[in-house]
C-alpha cells in the first residue's frame, strides 16, 4: 500500500494476539478516555452498540496486564498507562483493522488515522 506507515511485525515476533475487546480497552487506556469501570463500559457500549459485561472487562484487563501491555499508574480505578509493548501492539492491530476495512484499496490514510488515535497520550513515562 503506497503511502501508508506500517509497523512491521518482525518474522520472528509472534503476532500480537488480542480479542476485539482487548484492543478497544487498550485504545481507551492509551487515549485516556475512561478512568472508571463505568466509563469504560459506557465507552465500549458506545463504540460497539452493545454492552460488555463486567466479567468480560475484567478478563480483558487481566489478559492485557498478563501480556505486559499496561501497568497501573496510581492504583485507583482504571488509572493505567500503556507500556511500549502495549502501544506497539495497539498501533499494529489498529493499523491492520484500518487496512482491513479499507479492503486494500488505499483510500484510507492509515498513518493519518493512527496519528489521530494518539496512543502516546496514555503511554507510561
Amino acid at each position: 500500500m503506497p503511502g501508508a506507515d506500517i509497523l512491521a511485525i518482525e518474522s520472528g515476533d509472534p503476532f500480537p494476539p488480542a480479542q476485539v475487546l482487548d484492543l478497544a480497552v487498550s485504545v481507551a487506556i492509551g487515549r485516556e478516555l475512561a478512568t472508571s469501570e463505568e466509563e469504560m463500559l459506557a465507552l465500549i457500549r458506545q463504540w460497539f452498540l452493545r454492552p460488555a459485561s463486567r466479567s468480560e472487562l475484567s478478563a480483558s484487563l487481566a489478559r492485557l496486564q498478563g501480556k505486559g501491555w499496561f501497568q497501573p499508574s496510581s492504583g485507583e480505578g482504571l488509572d493505567f498507562c500503556l507500556t511500549e509493548a502495549g502501544v506497539d501492539a495497539a498501533t499494529t492491530l489498529s493499523g491492520g483493522m484500518i487496512r482491513m476495512i479499507d479492503r486494500g484499496r488505499g483510500n484510507f490514510k492509515t498513518a493519518f488515522l493512527l496519528q489521530m488515535l494518539d496512543l502516546e497520550k496514555g503511554k507510561c513515562p
